[in-house]
């Protein structure tokens, strides 16, 4: 029983401190000029997590709760009247939060703001079933028994070092060391610089185009992308079975109003005149 009393008087401690009070609400306790009330007590019964409420209608519980709430209030009481406040230590700690609550504000309504405008630019995004159906015909290729692959990859930021791990790979190095020792994708370091299983689509077009022509345990010549400069090694292609279209519906909606947003953003980003010095 004393752990629990503990228990919940360092829950009320946890609270924030209110002092406002109701003039219509039964008055509990007095602290000095502070009146605690029952609207008080009822909001932080209220914050009391599910588990605990139990204890705290038992009337012993309830009483320990009480007091707990006017030491809480004493100890405040008493510290304004000390030079606590006055130091440099508080002082600073106050700024401090009231800085970091307002950074918090200020990211909180952004990514609201962003959320909600996301669901109505969706609204016009949507494909619609013929759009789907459409899709579905012009790439057959896609569901009719599609092929999935896998490869290693080697990723670095300048030609120079690109160059020098092809020759190394050339002279008979292994793939995966090489990956290991140089390429800057974290993403696929920790499996052996595995990438897949893809489907044709999934990838950035000057890889795609260069892994499907690619046999297996073939490795590529130097690819330049707008994320560097890649080496990638096949390891295997597996052709699945077709996807019907009931099937691929939700699949093509995702991919249709991937590039409807993206048209959407391109426009917008025209219209504000977007300049990017990367």
């Amino acid at each position: 029983m004393g752990r629990m009393f503990f228990i919940i008087l360092a829950l009320v401690f946890a609270f924030t401190l209110n002092s406002c009070n109701s003039r219509n609400s039964h008055i509990i306790a007095k602290i000095g000029g502070i009146r605690i009330t029952e609207t008080i007590l009822n909001e932080k019964l209220a914050s009391i997590a599910p588990e605990y409420q139990n204890y705290i209608n038992k009337p012993s519980f309830r009483k320990r709760f009480i007091d707990g709430i006017v030491g809480e209030y004493v100890v405040l009481e008493s510290a304004k009247k000390s030079d606590i406040y006055k130091k440099r230590e508080y002082k600073n700690a106050v700024k401090e939060f009231i800085l970091s609550q307002k950074k918090q504000l200020v990211e909180y309504k952004k990514n609201l703001l962003i959320s909600m405008y996301i669901k109505e630019i969706r609204k016009n995004i949507q494909p619609n079933e013929e759009n789907i159906r459409t899709y579905y015909n012009k790439h057959k290729e896609l569901f009719d028994k599609p092929i999935e692959y896998t490869m290693r990859h080697i990723l670095v930021s300048d030609l120079k070092t690109a160059n020098s791990a092809y020759e190394r790979i050339q002279k008979g190095e292994n793939f995966t060391k090489v990956a290991k020792e140089i390429s800057k994708d974290n993403n696929t370091t920790s499996n052996g610089n595995i990438v897949g299983p893809f489907k044709k689509g999934e990838l950035i077009p000057e890889i795609e185009e260069v892994i499907f022509n690619l046999k297996n345990n073939e490795i590529s010549k130097i690819i330049e992308t707008p994320y560097g400069y890649h080496i990638v090694f096949k390891i295997s292609e597996n052709r699945l079975q077709s996807i019907p279209f009931e099937q691929a519906k939700e699949i093509i909606k995702t991919t249709l109003e991937g590039k409807n947003f993206s048209i959407w953003l391109t426009n917008e980003k025209q219209k504000f005149k977007v300049k990017i010095n990367y």
